[in-house]
């Protein structure tokens, strides 16, 4: 089984035919694998070398340098998050990778930060003396990816059959995040169930992932997970839980995974989060729901999903305490052995149909969004209002 690779080149002159064509195909993928690649992207190359370039040169630094941009050290979780202080897959090991993250450089006036939403505010910058340039390009990276997000969407609307700015109404003022990862030679033994990224989805709407050549991406479809190779030129697609909610289940948001790299082969890659505007109501989409396919969640803005998302606990000592007050959880395999629950279930229509079969694997409980984040002693860190990686 192989992921579906779609050009954009006809999608981007504007023909109407190709559109729909393309369109249809598109709508296909999502709702088998949640996952495509896209080339004719329109984003230029030298631009996506240039950031990964930038990449190179941050996560090439000492770590003691790099630590003066912590995520700590951010009060909205912007920055530098290193080696080992995240764990994606509920109770494995920590994750082998380093991040920095990025979203809108938004000031104190801006009309987010002075309302206090989670996650706004500013970045934090390297030192220009040490990462010439990585400002500059990773804004103009995030600037043009911004484009060909607002026209992916503008293809699923079509799919739908919807106008193609359907989705402008939600993108006054969205709140993308811009993650630099790093995955290192491995050195050392691993331990039981690590890996370069735990088994987890996205909880936005639209991820674009840049990768190197270097290989390790996997994609739950089915039950088996298949390679996401490097493919010249491309990004790879993936929709996040926030979009398989507005679709109704329509669409799917898959678990997907990095493993780890081999000695002497580092893995370098960029993900895109293009998320919607926090103020915008999100119910189920036209087209998506009939007399016999009836809405499956409530409508809500998507403040309340991602929030309780990114608020909900991941370690067990949270489960535990959280047990007595989380809403239950259940999915088609049962009530899930921790307190974990989706921000869909609660939500859900009907509770037994709060999470379909693909989201869940027997014996765990589905988990989607930030994960632990740890300290380098092993201990529980704050929550992470961040993005997942991939």
């Amino acid at each position: 089984m192989k992921l579906p690779v779609f050009d954009l080149s006809a999608a981007r002159a504007g023909d109407p035919v190709p559109r729909r064509q393309l369109a249809h195909a598109i709508d296909e993928a999502c709702r088998h694998h949640g996952f495509f690649y896209v080339t004719g992207h329109g984003i230029d190359s030298a631009l996506r070398a240039d950031v990964f370039a930038q990449a190179k040169a941050f996560f090439g630094l000492p770590l003691e340098t790099k630590s003066r941009w912590h995520v700590r050290h951010s009060g909205i979780m912007r920055g530098y998050d290193p080696i080992g202080w995240q764990s994606l897959d509920h109770g494995k090991p920590a994750d082998i990778k380093e991040s920095f993250y990025l979203g809108v450089d938004r000031g104190p006036d801006d009309a987010l930060v002075r309302q206090g939403v989670p996650n706004q505010g500013p970045n934090q910058w390297p030192d220009e003396t040490l990462v010439p340039g990585f400002k500059a390009t990773t804004q103009t990276y995030a600037h043009a990816l911004a484009q060909l997000g607002r026209l992916l969407l503008s293809l699923l609307a079509e799919s739908l059959q919807l106008p193609p700015a359907y989705f402008d109404a939600f993108l006054t003022d969205p709140m993308p995040v811009l993650r630099l990862l790093h995955y290192p030679p491995r050195e050392h033994q691993l331990l039981p169930g690590q890996v370069g990224s735990g088994a987890h989805t996205d909880w936005g709407s639209v991820t674009i992932l840049a990768q190197d050549g270097v290989g390790g991406l996997q994609v739950l479809c089915d039950g088996q997970w298949i390679d996401a190779p490097y493919v010249p030129d491309s990004f790879i697609i993936n929709l996040g839980d926030l979009m398989a909610r507005w679709s109704n289940d329509r669409w799917r948001s898959s678990l997907h995974r990095v493993l780890p790299q081999e000695p002497g082969y580092e893995r370098y890659s960029v993900a895109y989060f293009y998320d919607i505007d926090y103020h915008a109501s999100v119910s189920a989409l036209p087209g998506c729901c009939d007399a016999e396919h009836p809405p499956r969640y409530r409508p809500s803005p998507p403040d309340n999903i991602l929030l309780r998302c990114m608020r909900k606990p991941h370690w067990a000592e949270r489960s535990r305490a959280a047990n007595r007050s989380a809403p239950s959880f259940f999915t088609p395999q049962g009530r899930s052995s921790a307190a974990t629950y989706s921000p869909m279930a609660s939500d859900a229509v009907n509770p037994g149909d709060s999470m379909p079969s693909r989201f869940t694997r027997p014996g765990t409980p589905w988990l989607c969004g930030p994960a632990i984040m740890k300290s380098a002693a092993g201990s529980p860190g704050p929550l992470i209002f961040g993005r997942t990686p991939a």
